[in-house]
C-alpha cells in the first residue's frame, strides 16, 4: 500500500460548487459512511473511466487545465445512507458529505 502523502486539493475559492483544485500529480479520494457503508460505484476523471470499482477508495492523477471528477455512489442504506468524501492525506481533508439522495456528484 502506498504512504500517505501531504493533502493537496484545496476548495476553490469562487466556486459556488464543489468545486476543488489541486497541483497536477497523484491523488487518492476515500469515502467514510456515517450512515451505512458507501463505495464508488462508476467514476470517471477527465472522462476517462477510474478502476477497479466497486472501490471505498480512488487513485488518479491530476492534470492541468480545468477538469471533472464524476461519481457516483453506491450505499448499503439506499434511503438514509450517508457519509464524507475526503482526500486519503495526511490530514484526511474532507471535500463534501454525500447522500443517498444525491448518489451522482460532478
Amino acid at each position: 500500500m502506498p504512504a500517505v502523502r501531504p493533502c493537496s486539493l484545496r476548495r476553490t475559492p469562487t466556486s459556488l460548487d464543489f468545486d476543488f483544485e489541486g497541483p497536477p500529480g497523484p491523488v487518492r479520494l476515500e469515502l467514510e459512511g456515517t450512515v451505512g457503508t458507501i463505495a464508488f460505484d462508476v467514476a470517471k476523471y477527465n472522462s476517462q473511466p477510474i478502476a477497479p470499482l466497486p472501490a471505498t477508495e480512488i487513485t488518479f492523477t491530476i492534470v492541468g487545465g480545468i477538469t471533472h471528477l464524476t461519481a457516483v455512489y453506491a450505499f448499503n442504506d439506499p434511503i438514509g445512507g450517508a457519509g464524507t468524501l475526503r482526500e486519503k492525506c495526511v490530514d484526511k481533508t474532507r471535500l463534501i458529505d454525500v447522500r443517498a439522495s444525491e448518489p451522482a456528484v460532478l
